[in-house]
C-alpha cells in the first residue's frame, strides 16, 4: 500500500507517456482505466490521468509533476512498487500497435529516474 501522493504521481506519469505519439487511443484509455483502478487510490490516480486529458497538459509538464511527487515521497518507494509502476507503463505503451522507440526510451528513462530515489 502507498499513499495517494504515489497514485497521483502514477497516474500522471501514465499520462505522460500516452501523449507521446500526440493521442490518447481507445485501446490505450482501456488499459489506463484497468491498470490504474486496481492500485490502491486507484481513483485518484484515474483522475489525475484524466484532468490532465482533458485540459491537454503538456506530457513534459505531467511528467515533470509526477516525479516531483515521487521525489517528495521516495521513502515510500520500494523496489515492488518501482517494479509495478514499470509494468504499468510497459502495459499501457503496449495496448496499441505495440511499445514504440518513443515509448521504451521514456520507460528506459522513468526506470532510470526512479532507480535513483
Amino acid at each position: 500500500m502507498y499513499s495517494p501522493d504515489l497514485s497521483m504521481s502514477l497516474g500522471s506519469i501514465v499520462y505522460a507517456l500516452s501523449k507521446l505519439d500526440g493521442r490518447l487511443h481507445k485501446q490505450e484509455q482501456w488499459a489506463v482505466k484497468a491498470l490504474l483502478a486496481q492500485g490502491p487510490y486507484g481513483d485518484l490516480a484515474l483522475s489525475a490521468f484524466f484532468l490532465r486529458e482533458n485540459t491537454g497538459e503538456p506530457g513534459h509538464d505531467a511528467y515533470a509533476f509526477g516525479m516531483r511527487r515521487l521525489v517528495a515521497k521516495r521513502l515510500e518507494l520500494t523496489e515492488h512498487i518501482k517494479k509495478r509502476f514499470v509494468r504499468i507503463l510497459l502495459r499501457v505503451a503496449g495496448a496499441h500497435n505495440g511499445i514504440s522507440p518513443e515509448e521504451r526510451l521514456f520507460i528506459r528513462q522513468f526506470w532510470r529516474d526512479i532507480r535513483a530515489l
